[in-house]
This record gives C-alpha cells, structure tokens and sequence, in this order.
C-alpha cells in the first residue's frame, strides 16, 4: 500500500474517531439537560413534539384543503385569517387569567381547544365548517405564553429540576421540541394527500393532537404567586421604561425577521425556480435548523441570544438573495430556522423584567406583539415582492442591522438593563 493512501486512510479513521467522540460527548449533554429539566418539563417537551408532528402534518397544505372544500382564493385567505384573528383575540386574556388562576389551569384548555379545532377541520364538509375550526384552533395558539409561564414556576416549584439550568435555555427548549416533531411531517402530509385524501391529513393529525393532549395532563399544578397589596397593576407594568423600551425592540426585531422570510417559500419556487419538494426539504432542513439553534442559544443570555438569532438569519437573507446554488440555499435555509428561537428568548428577555405575579401577561405581550409584527412584516413583504423579488430580504436585512444596531445601542447606555431574575436564583 502506497505512503499516501495509509496517510489518507489514518486521517479518514482519525476524522471518524473525532467524530465519535463529538458525537458521543453530545448525547451525553443532552441526556444530562434531559435530567436536569425536571419531571414536568418533560412532558411539556413531550406534548410540543407531538403537536409540531400533528400540525406539521398539513401546516403547508391548509390552503389546499381549504380549496377541496369548495373554498375560492378570497375564503380560503379568509379561513386562514381567522387563524390569525384566533391567536389575537385569545392571547391577552389568557396571560391575565393564567396570572389570577394559575398557569396550568389555563394550560390544559388550550389543549383541548387545538384538539377540538383540528377535529373540526378533519370533519368539516365544506369550508364553511371548517372556519370555525380554524377559529378555535387560533384561540390554542395561547398555549405558547401560558407555557412559557408555566415553565418558569417550574423554576421555582419543580422539586426534579436543577437549580442551575437558566430558564431561557428551557424556554428554547421547548421549541426545539416543537420544531423536532416538524422536520419530516410536512413532507409525510403531503404524500398522504395524495396517495389518500387531504382529509385523512388531517384526521391522522387528530390522533396526534389527542397524544399531545394526553402528555400535558401529566403535568402538575403549582402556586399561584400572590400579588401586592397594590394589585397586579397591569398598567404601571406598560409605564416601566425596562419593560416598554424592549418591547419596542423586539418587536422591530420580528417585524424585519417576518419582512424576509414571509414570502421565502414563493421566492424560491419563483425567483430560485426551486420545485415544491425541493422547498419542502428547504422547510425541513429549517425546521432542523430551529431545533438546533434553539439548544445552542438557550444557552446565551437572553439577550445575546436574541441578537444572535437575528445576525443567523440576517446571513441567511444575504445568502438568499447571492444565490440560488443549491447547497447555498441549504444552508440558508438551515440557517433561516433560527427565526423561531427568537420568540422564546424574546419572552425570556421581557420574563426577566417583571415580577412573578406579572409574568403571564408578560408572556402573553411578546406573543400578541409577534402576532402584530407578523401582520405588518407579511404586508411589508407583499408590497415590495410585487415590485422585486430580492427586496423583501434587503428590507428585511437592513432592518436586521438597524434593529441590532439599535439594541447595542441601548445597551451600551443601560436603558435595557434586566431588573435582577430572582426566579433563576431561587433554590429547589
């Protein structure tokens, strides 16, 4: 055997015992952050996988179903919106009444209300039918914030969680689980829609929103904090500069993340000339890229996290709009992912700056102003992709600078400063 093939061959078994061994020193980390979130923490992660496969499963097919039901272009954009209208009505009460009645108590119904919506859409015979269920299925769409909640009197009262875990880096984890369950369904969706019926999506779906629902109910109640003498003063909690002045930011923050990436999937197909299984292998490789980031941000500071999340998808833009070989794109789109880890470490960030009887409200904002930014980034994104393809993510990329630009700024003169997170410092 030839000097150069046994160099070659010792560096091929040398790379691949290296590679052992990452591999292997990462499973043992993940098996301890396994051990360390606590027993009720798990089964929320449990119950997040479970949904993100049962919605995955027809989240890129809803207007397609919608228009097997006799649906036209304009009912189906109004199906859709009623989704988005759920989500709004519902997410600010639901913070309040978490705050007053604890969080699982409010939890456990925004379960039962994705199973039922769902349900409905499964045996919905026409569209009309299937509104309502959208519908309700928006109101579930409060689960988020209350969880968030939820996960942070585990902080607290979990007797099986370590001490020592920071929240925001359970926070990701939460949708790290989510995006898990999404990384093969949307394809799985789509080939049951064709070799059966988009119906059968979705009463598949149902059986795993019922397993989904079946895992939150092994979660546990815990205390309601009690508030002030002064009440909850959910009013002198907007006049708090530390909590209103990131607010704005991060709502700028979503507003430029949803300006690129609203419309990513159609630029593809039609600037990129992609084909729709190849840009649903995109979505998969995102919704990787979702899990992943969401592991390693958590494990930042809530705001550091945020601004890193915003820089990886501010790459992706560029590499987006450089592009369209095919492994770039890749990338981009693994990269892209890390737009949905900014939502957890966005409510981290605000969780940090209020008291604990505040923070279901608090949680509930950061939802309701994401909900707000996903309204204004989408219409942003029409407008300009009908005029140019490429300027959706130059907007959506100059908005990214400014918005970190804006946030080290605020930093540097302490107008951001997190009032002390006692909740990570209390003991088991």
């Amino acid at each position: 055997m030839r000097p150069r093939n046994v160099a070659q061959i010792t560096m091929i078994f040398a790379g691949g015992a290296a590679a052992s061994l990452y591999i292997a020193d990462w499973g043992q980390a993940v098996r301890t952050l396994w051990r360390d979130v606590g027993h009720d923490t798990r089964w929320v992660m449990w119950s997040y996988a479970l949904w993100g496969i049962g919605e995955g499963l027809w989240l890129f097919i809803l207007p397609l179903y919608a228009k097997s039901l006799g649906a036209t272009p304009d009912q189906a954009g109004f199906i859709i919106g009623l989704w988005g209208l759920g989500r709004l009505l519902f997410i600010l009460p639901a913070g309040i009444l978490a705050d007053r009645f604890g969080a699982r108590r409010l939890m456990l119904p925004s379960w039962y209300l994705s199973l039922t919506g769902v349900a409905i859409m499964a045996l919905a015979p026409n569209w009309r039918w299937a509104a309502p269920g959208l519908l309700i299925y928006g109101f579930s769409a409060a689960a988020t914030s209350i969880t968030n909640l939820y996960i942070t009197q585990a902080a607290r009262y979990d007797s099986t969680r370590s001490a020592a875990l920071p929240l925001q880096t359970v926070l990701t984890l939460i949708w790290a689980a989510y995006s898990l369950g999404l990384v093969v369904t949307p394809a799985i969706g789509g080939w049951i829609g064709e070799q059966f019926s988009l119906r059968a999506v979705y009463i598949i779906s149902t059986f795993w929103f019922v397993l989904s629902t079946l895992a939150i109910m092994r979660t546990h109640p815990y205390p309601t904090p009690e508030p002030p003498p002064g009440g909850y003063d959910y009013g002198g909690l907007l006049r708090r500069r530390s909590v209103t002045v990131p607010l704005i930011v991060l709502t700028l923050g979503f507003i430029a993340l949803l300006t690129g990436q609203a419309l990513s999937s159609q630029y593809l197909e039609e600037a990129r000339g992609f084909s729709r299984g190849v840009i649903g292998v995109f979505g998969s490789l995102s919704a990787l890229g979702t899990a992943i980031f969401s592991l390693l941000l958590g494990r930042l500071t809530s705001w550091r996290g945020f601004f890193s999340s915003l820089l990886l998808v501010l790459v992706s833009f560029v590499l987006l709009m450089s592009t369209g070989n095919t492994a770039v794109v890749m990338g981009a789109a693994f990269l892209l992912g890390a737009h949905y880890a900014a939502r957890p470490l966005a409510a981290s960030v605000i969780g940090e700056r209020v008291p604990a009887h505040q923070h279901g409200i608090a949680y509930a904002l950061v939802d309701a102003v994401a909900g707000l930014a996903t309204l204004i980034g989408t219409n942003i994104a029409g407008r300009l992709y009908g005029a140019n393809p490429d300027w959706p993510f130059a907007a959506g990329s100059v908005g990214l600078v400014l918005v970190m630009a804006l946030g080290v700024m605020l930093r540097l003169r302490g107008t951001t400063r997190a009032l002390r997170p006692r909740i990570l410092r209390v003991g088991r």
